[in-house]
């Protein structure tokens, strides 16, 4: 979940930064001093209702705290602008990412927040009890957006034997290569057939990653690591080369930063 914060003023943006900690631990925390600068991470920072092409803005953003009044571009430009995308796009605007809670000195301004579908509007000085309201209304919410947003989980068919069974590849703890065999370890089950661990590698994708020629684990049951081993959930350990290390490290700390797991 990525959570930014768009204030003017560097002491709320660490208030609302430390209230957040103490809320939710599985999320990545972007902060901006203007408008401006939140809208060229996006890709908007022309005017365009849409990235330009090539553009590497960041991630899109799932909950954003806004201030109204920014020197520069004022936050209900910024909805806007954020609004019109979605529009652009063909999304439907009520409902669509991010959701936007409004922070303002100004209580009169809340009528015309809801104008670009806010979620929510807190008041300063913020109240921790208030924060801690509207903050959880809006995990809940983000929650219930991506699950509808969720693509059906991934299914592999897998022949062993006689038999051809269905695998869910969220349940794969990790995929063993073994000569021309493949064995996958499902937790405390294993299932052995034919197959090749690089055919595997690109049907899955995603959350796995390959940390040897031998074996290609998922991230979401990955316990602890080390600089040779990977210790799995299930108590299973798979080898890591050294040369695979680096590029698996940042892998899966971008992998739970961004709470997929």
């Amino acid at each position: 979940m990525n959570i930014a914060i768009c204030d003017d003023e560097g002491y709320v943006r660490a208030y609302i930064r430390e209230l957040i900690g103490q809320q939710e631990a599985g999320c990545k925390i972007s902060e901006f001093s203007s408008g401006q600068e939140l809208l060229e991470s996006q890709g908007l920072g022309n005017g365009d209702s849409e990235p330009p092409s090539g553009s590497k803005g960041q991630e899109g953003i799932d909950i954003l705290f806004l201030d109204i009044s920014m020197a520069g571009l004022g936050g209900m430009d910024v909805a806007r602008k954020l609004r019109s995308r979605a529009g652009a796009g063909g999304e439907p605007i009520l409902g669509s990412l991010p959701l936007i809670i409004f922070v303002s000195g100004y209580p009169e301004y809340a009528v015309e927040a809801f104008s670009v579908h806010a979620f929510q509007f807190l008041v300063k000085p913020i109240s921790e009890k208030e924060f801690q309201e509207v903050f959880g209304q809006a995990v809940r919410e983000y929650r219930c957006l991506a699950g509808k947003k969720r693509p059906a989980p991934k299914e592999l068919l897998v022949r062993a034997g006689n038999t051809t069974r269905k695998v869910l590849a969220g349940d794969i703890y990790y995929v063993e290569s073994s000569n021309r065999k493949v064995i996958l370890c499902l937790g405390n089950e294993k299932i052995t057939f034919y197959g090749r661990i690089s055919q595997l590698e690109r049907e899955l994708q995603e959350q796995f990653f390959r940390v040897h020629k031998g074996y290609l684990v998922n991230m979401e049951h990955v316990e602890r690591y080390s600089r040779t081993e990977v210790w799995m959930k299930n108590g299973d350990r798979a080898l890591i080369s050294k040369y695979k290390y680096q590029d698996f490290v940042k892998a899966y700390l971008k992998f739970i930063s961004e709470g997929c797991h």
